[in-house]
């Protein structure tokens, strides 16, 4: 099976302690974690509200999340990202995993969200995330 590459550019971008958020012209929303970081409840918190300036009101995002070996979340910020009203402007998101402990928590994550409207699903390749959050596009 060959996967075609999907390209794209982005449009902005931030950066902050925790991660680099970039808005992508395919509607792909990637937020990269840091090395060596611990996403806490702030770092959440200030994720929520760019992504909630960004938000018109009928689009939903679609999320790629990639954090790197090291990163982490704290019980608070993981708490806050579950809630449904931290959801309501997201559609679907992939996450691409990249260890055990990740899995586990992803897993978690996901059984937490699953009675939301958005979507949730683990990747171990970046292009099949993407693949599967284009499929949301045409919704």
């Amino acid at each position: 099976m060959t996967l075609e590459v999907v390209k794209h550019t982005i449009i902005e971008s931030i950066t902050d302690r925790a991660s680099t958020i970039e808005l992508w012209d395919n509607n792909i929303t990637y937020i990269k974690l840091k090395d060596d970081v611990q996403i806490e409840l702030e770092d959440a918190k200030k994720q929520y509200l760019f992504l909630k300036s960004k938000y018109n009101g009928i689009h939903k995002h679609l999320i790629l999340v990639e954090p790197s070996i090291e990163s982490s979340i704290s019980k608070e910020a993981r708490e806050f990202s579950s809630k449904p009203e931290s959801n309501e402007m997201t559609q679907a998101t992939a996450v691409i995993v990249k260890s055990l402990a990740h899995r586990i928590l992803i897993n978690f994550i996901i059984k937490i969200t699953h009675q939301q409207t958005m979507k949730m699903k683990l990747f171990d390749d970046k292009q099949k995330a993407i693949e599967w959050l284009l499929t949301f596009k045409q919704q």
